[in-house]
């Protein structure tokens, strides 16, 4: 069990560089293969205040992100975590839950250095994240925070990562 929550620590920091990278400029492709320019748009632009830049909710909610999380959220699902990834104000949160695991709070103890030493082995990805997405979005500051609980809503670990520690 440890080693699945070590290995949902790290899939969370590639899931961060995965959402960054959401709002590039690369060409993308429609699912038959035509060039975006050439399928009919069906998703919505984010809304942008005077800066040009949308707002961290605003991009995060967009169709193009929203498809990237329900996908990564299914693909968790699979392993037995619910994930809820979410945009609230100037953060970007992510919340794992290991449906099956229940822990006592001596359980929780343990967990949670598992947790921090490997989320902290991460750090410099989790505020590269944030400081990438900062320069995406209107907000003056990104803060990505990563939560993990058992199957019955505990805590067993949470940390925050800014973009001006970046």
């Amino acid at each position: 069990m440890k080693k699945r929550i070590l290995s949902l620590a790290a899939a969370s920091c590639l899931l961060l560089t995965l959402a960054a990278c959401g709002g590039g400029d690369a060409p993308q492709e429609s699912p038959s293969g035509a060039p975006a320019s050439e399928a009919p748009v069906q998703e919505s632009a984010p809304a942008q205040d005077s800066s040009g830049l949308p707002t961290l909710e605003d991009y995060f909610n967009s169709d193009a992100m929203q498809e990237l999380v329900d996908a990564t959220a299914a693909q968790y699902g699979e392993e037995g975590t619910s994930a809820a990834m979410y945009a609230e104000g100037n953060e970007l949160r992510y919340d794992f839950t290991i449906d099956s695991l229940e822990t006592s709070e001596e359980d929780r103890a343990v967990y949670a250095e598992a947790l921090q030493s490997s989320t902290e082995a991460g750090a410099d990805a989790y505020r590269s994240t944030a400081a990438e997405l900062k320069s995406m979005v209107s907000n003056e500051e990104v803060v990505v925070v990563v939560t993990f609980m058992d199957g019955a809503g505990n805590v067993l670990y949470t940390q925050s990562f800014s973009s001006n520690d970046a």
